[in-house]
């Protein structure tokens, strides 16, 4: 019960302390999610549409991927969330061809603010979701499981940015849990224009993944965001490579209200 009260104690002054952007900030492009919350009644929308396939291989299977974010804050610490994938895959041999559709993930959960950047202290958060099970016959999974992820990240000279994700996920087909990392590097190019560089990977039962990716972003307005990014690994002597194009934007009528 104490560790309870001392948990929302400090919850509640990180409320007071609260910063709300006046520029939208937007896990897009790349792997890495912020620590940030979007804020109190606004509405942030996260779209993206990838292309996964295979280099050096006579048939490798074409993967499309719709990705989508949807974020609402309840505080201006604390935010709901839910992730929906819709997926296609194309996949063929010598005599025949197999195509998989139908939602591939489908997440519902929270992320928390816990606080700012002091000195080198970074700024951190925490995100939990819950994937559901029988979302569909191609990518369905058992159970529910829990994706986890630990956030912190520092602001650096000139407007650049290190952020470092730590995640710890389940598939929800068996217990085992798989490790991830995210290392981003963000830094700012031409007015509105952005750039990142980053490198995250996974362990799961001593198979070890790395990946590299990089991209642009450009701010339409504080409102709305462009990006496109680009990524390839080489992992267990199989080449592989994704292309990803996206769209964020937030909605803040019903904060304007609030604050009226």
């Amino acid at each position: 019960m104490k560790f309870f009260c001392t948990i929302l104690l400090v919850f509640v002054t990180h409320i007071s302390f609260a910063q709300f952007g006046e520029s939208i900030r937007t896990g897009r492009p790349g792997q890495a999610i912020g620590a940030f919350t979007v804020g109190k009644n606004v509405i942030q929308l996260q779209q993206g549409l990838d292309f996964h396939s295979l280099i050096d291989t006579d048939f490798p299977p074409n993967t499309y991927l719709s990705h989508n974010v949807i974020r609402f804050g309840i505080s201006e610490t604390v935010e709901l969330s839910a992730l929906i994938e819709y997926q296609n895959v194309n996949s063929k041999t010598d005599s025949s061809t197999l195509t998989l559709n139908g939602l591939s993930n489908m997440h519902f959960g929270f992320r928390v603010h816990l606080n700012n950047q002091k000195g080198w202290i970074p700024t951190t958060g925490f995100q939990m979701r819950l994937k559901l099970p029988g979302i569909s016959s191609d990518f369905g999974t058992n159970s529910v499981a829990s994706i986890m992820v630990f956030v912190a990240n520092w602001r650096l000279p000139k407007n650049m940015r290190f952020g470092t994700n730590w995640v710890l996920s389940y598939s929800g087909n068996d217990p085992s849990a798989t490790g991830k990392y995210v290392l981003n590097f963000g830094f700012p190019l031409y007015k509105n224009w952005s750039g990142f560089v980053e490198n995250y990977g996974q362990i799961r039962e001593t198979k070890f993944q790395t990946r590299f990716d990089g991209g642009l972003a450009y701010m339409v307005n504080k409102d709305v965001q462009l990006d496109l990014s680009a990524g390839y690994g080489n992992n267990q002597n199989v080449q592989d490579y994704f292309v990803s194009t996206g769209v964020s934007y937030r909605f803040l009528n019903f904060r304007k209200g609030h604050e009226e």
